[in-house]
């Protein structure tokens, strides 16, 4: 029987028939068009009819069905988290300010939208962010204390540690660039981070900048934790309890996909978390990402087509070292790419003498609290890289 897939409407891309979400740009698939995986009938012949009977995914629920991420506030979870305010909403679920009443100790608590509640794709990759974020105690990984059932019994939430502070991407949107000796600060941070999860076999496969975040410290630096494991996967030969996908169907953020990632290779290693970091680093010395594709599709031929320019040729004053190490992490094949994240952290420890004259090494963190603000969820259709 030949495969049937379903056109997502947003990126125009077939996607296996069972998949309810776009891998792409991770938003409930609308049906478009449905393809037949069958090669085309001769031209002299119709095609062939499509089934009578095609079945449809019932529709989701619209945003105004779902409940009011407020609807939790003062509520107590599993009889030990207090609910005490909204830090965000997104478009898979809310991230709420608590309080773990015992020891009187701030948290917060992520919970699962209701309308992925029997999604079980999204529940296991939200059991796998709390296995693999509460297993490590790594200073630079965001801690998972607890994983816990709403009244509902079906819809999961995180208890994670309460972190004051910003993503990296909401800093670059307010400050555009970073200093070279902040960025290799950041660098070896989350190289730190990698180092521990390759050590065991994990590969986180969606670092951006909004899954880097910033903690100011008591001396006015800062601290990087890297966020939201949900997509991390075993290496080839690692645990099969954590392949939450099917080989071929692309998972992560395209902007910041290797090539062979978004190709859906099967054989994936540490070297895909690499190329994500270097298109991190080069966003954050230049202020814009190398490519200006509007598409995923459009992303690639790109990435094929064309190497970026380094990031001396957008700002000048990036130290020749940074620039190599930042375009060899960027290399197409992953065979000119370091090694391993410890290869790439003993590079760029050779360059934790840079300062920044003209800009601030220290962080202030924004000021936080814990009254309802909601951030809007992304639109359907993403820009893939910015332009200066």
């Amino acid at each position: 029987m030949a495969e049937r897939f379903i056109r997502c409407q947003l990126c125009g891309i077939p996607h296996p028939a069972d998949v309810r979400e776009c891998p792409i740009h991770r938003k409930p698939i609308v049906a478009a068009a449905r393809v037949d995986a069958r090669p085309s009938a001769p031209p002299s012949m119709p095609p062939p009819p499509l089934p009578a009977r095609v079945v449809t995914p019932p529709p989701l629920p619209s945003a105004r069905a779902l409940p009011s991420p407020a609807a939790l506030i003062g509520k107590l979870l599993a009889g030990r988290y207090r609910v005490t305010g909204v830090i965000a909403a997104g478009g898979m679920g809310v991230v709420y300010d608590g309080l773990q009443v015992a020891l009187g100790r701030r948290v917060a608590i992520k919970c699962l939208h209701p309308r992925y509640a029997t999604d079980a794709s999204a529940i296991a990759r939200f059991q796998n962010e709390a296995m693999v974020s509460g297993s490590f105690g790594h200073p630079h990984i965001v801690e998972v204390f607890d994983l816990g059932w709403l009244d509902d019994e079906r819809s999961p939430f995180l208890v994670m540690e309460r972190l004051d502070g910003e993503t990296l991407g909401h800093r670059l949107q307010r400050e555009k660039r970073l200093g070279p000796g902040l960025v290799v600060t950041l660098a070896r941070q989350v190289l730190s981070a990698l180092v521990a999860t390759h050590a065991r076999g994990i590969l986180h496969r969606d670092l951006k900048p909004d899954n880097v975040y910033l903690v100011a410290t008591h001396d006015g630096g800062v601290r990087a934790k890297v966020l939201d494991f949900g997509l991390s996967k075993a290496m080839a030969r690692g645990d099969a309890s954590m392949r939450l996908t099917r080989t071929g169907i692309v998972m992560g953020t395209p902007a910041y996909m290797s090539p062979e990632q978004a190709t859906g290779e099967p054989d994936l290693d540490a070297r895909v978390d690499l190329y994500s970091l270097g298109m991190i680093l080069y966003e954050c010395l230049t202020g814009r990402l190398p490519y200006a594709a509007r598409t995923p599709a459009a992303l690639m031929i790109e990435i094929r087509r064309m190497r970026p320019p380094p990031p001396r040729l957008v700002r000048p004053e990036v130290p020749a070292a940074l620039d190599a190490a930042v375009m060899k992490a960027l290399a197409p094949d992953r065979a000119h790419r370091f090694g391993d994240a410890l290869e790439m952290q003993r590079c760029l420890a050779a360059l934790a003498h840079l300062d920044d004259d003209d800009e601030p090494t220290t962080f202030h963190a924004p000021r936080t609290d814990a009254s309802p603000v909601a951030e809007p969820e992304n639109e359907g259709v993403q820009v893939f890289a910015r332009k200066v």
